[in-house]
């Protein structure tokens, strides 16, 4: 896929394709002219005229009666085009945080991704998907799907910017089950410098009747977390100029000699020559190719019956006029263009997720922290999956370490007491020492707050959580690991009766549960479940109460 720095604001057909012919020196051109024009003195040749500054580097081109571009030209959707043409840009390769969601009931597929460190476009994401389900007119509750939906395949589809309507619809990596509904997707378009060129797009109808078809273009400044979409290309003069120039030389193809300026084009031909430099194509050699549409005209053309036009235009105009007709903020954008990618300010952070919007599973370890954590942590970073670790004080004090790497990606840390003690068997006092106590070494340790705790063996009672006063975190799933039943029967006591909103129970002190954790997050991912932490899946504060799930 050739990548593009910037696309147009809707998609449009692709233009048909055929040789241009430039016509260099002379400027002799077939434009077709009024039916009243005079029939020329056979052998009679207009006098040379000197190239005036409105022209100058700026050529007619056509090719018969359908002028179009040649076939070495850039896509009719892109703009302009000076990133990387023989690579599409891969958002896991990038760092960016893949999603998935489906709903059937809504018929609505969304493929997208969060950017690290520019919440404004992961906010931007969640509206626009709030928006398609609020257009849907129905009540919404995330949904999840059997385990061979393949929704683990997640994140940005390369390409999908561009194709036609329908195919976004009806193909299965992006459209809702049936064909029909809505498809949201994106396209990462150009990586350079501190920037990334991300394409949203969405989709609603059916392959028979595309109803809509929104295409927006957003530009992040991924060391500022700003946000911008679209770009403002050009400068405001530019269309004018574009529009005097074809106009002239129209003019002169037409015979006239006149040297006089022309008439200021009204709005409806400013607005022509300003869509024309939107969609300019960008050959291999540089310049721009400007097609504009037939109805060029100007009163001048017409006083010598010459206008309008019947049939597309096409200029060809050298790059350093197209470089002076450049917006500053497109001159900043091709200055960076060529630089590499610089990578993300805060790769690896960790971006909370909406459970309101996608269906969410809360995966917990209790009793390490041990010597197969770091495993299951590069596990659940290459799954871009969250969790919630529920430590022992005093073990923890042994591995200052792996608390620290807990914390830096993004997990969660509960206290699971100094010693793992039963809090029931022991006074109030006692107990509530066990679970604070661990508490402010695990704070010490992570630098993060540690709000939750979870009783060992899940023994608690009213009068004890009075004592404690912090949320007690039960669990909705007990895989029993602790019985070593095999990765085959973790798998399935894990994935298959998850509901959204359900707490797992694990522990990350058993080699099997550590090995089967791969399996089991592309399981959960694979029915449509985004594996968070506990505050995740209570919307960010666990009730100071005993619970369970979500």
């Amino acid at each position: 896929m050739a990548s593009r720095l910037a696309q147009r604001s809707r998609v449009r057909p692709a233009r048909p394709r055929a040789l241009l012919l430039s016509l260099v020196g002379t400027l002799a051109f077939a434009v077709a002219l009024s039916a009243c024009a005079a029939e020329p003195v056979v052998g009679w040749r207009p006098p040379t005229v000197p190239e005036s500054a409105v022209t100058a580097g700026v050529t007619l081109a056509q090719a018969g009666a359908d002028p179009l571009i040649r076939d070495d030209t850039t896509a009719a959707t892109e703009s302009f085009a000076l990133v990387d043409d023989a690579r599409s840009f891969d958002a896991a390769e990038l760092g960016l945080a893949p999603h998935r969601l489906r709903s059937d009931a809504l018929d609505l597929a969304a493929r997208f991704v969060y950017v690290p460190g520019v919440p404004a476009f992961n906010e931007h994401v969640d509206r626009l998907i709030w928006a398609a389900i609020g257009a849907s007119g129905q009540p919404y509750s995330p949904e999840v799907h059997p385990v061979d939906a393949g929704l683990a395949d997640r994140g940005c589809v390369a390409g999908s910017a561009a194709w036609p309507a329908a195919e976004v619809l009806s193909r299965p990596e992006t459209g809702p089950v049936g064909g029909a509904g809505t498809a949201i997707t994106c396209e990462v378009t150009g990586a350079f410098g501190t920037t990334l060129v991300l394409v949203l797009r969405t989709v609603t109808g059916s392959a028979a009747d595309i109803t809509s078809d929104a295409l927006q273009t957003l530009y992040l400044d991924v060391s500022t977390g700003d946000m911008t979409e679209g770009v403002q290309e050009w400068r405001e003069e530019a269309p004018a100029e574009l529009w005097v120039a074809a106009s002239e030389l129209l003019r002169r193809q037409a015979g006239a000699l006149s040297t006089a300026p022309l008439a200021a084009p009204d709005a409806t031909q400013l607005a022509l020559a300003a869509e024309a430099l939107a969609s300019a194509a960008h050959p291999a050699d540089g310049g721009l190719l400007v097609t504009l549409p037939a109805g060029l005209t100007s009163p001048e053309l017409e006083g010598i019956g010459a206008g309008p036009t019947t049939v597309q235009t096409v200029l060809q105009v050298d790059a350093a006029i197209a470089d002076g007709w450049a917006s500053d903020q497109r001159r900043a954008l091709l200055a960076a263009a060529g630089q590499p990618f610089g990578g993300l300010t805060a790769a690896g952070a960790r971006m909370t997720v909406d459970c309101a919007l996608l269906p969410c599973v809360a995966l917990t370890y209790d009793d390490g922290p041990s010597g197969f954590t770091p495993e299951l942590l590069d596990t659940l970073a290459a799954h871009h999956a969250a969790a919630t670790f529920f430590m022992i004080g005093g073990t923890a004090a042994g591995k200052p370490d792996i608390v620290a790497r807990v914390a830096a990606e993004g997990h969660e840390i509960g206290s699971h007491t100094m010693n793992h003690k039963t809090l029931t068997k022991i006074p109030g006092a006692e107990a509530r020492a066990q679970v604070h106590d661990a508490a402010a070494l695990l704070r010490q340790l992570s630098g993060q707050p540690v709000e939750t705790y979870r009783p060992p063996y899940g023994a608690i009672n009213a009068e004890t959580q009075t004592a404690i006063d912090m949320p007690s975190v039960l669990w909705t799933i007990d895989t029993n690991d602790w019985q070593k039943p095999g990765q085959s029967a973790l798998f399935e006591r894990a994935v298959l009766p998850a509901q959204p909103g359900h707490i797992i129970l694990f522990h990350d002190i058993h080699a099997d549960t550590v090995n089967a954790a791969g399996d089991i997050i592309a399981g959960l991912q694979n029915r449509g479940f985004e594996p968070v932490t506990v505050s995740e899946l209570f919307g960010g504060t666990v009730p100071n109460a005993i619970v369970r799930r979500g």
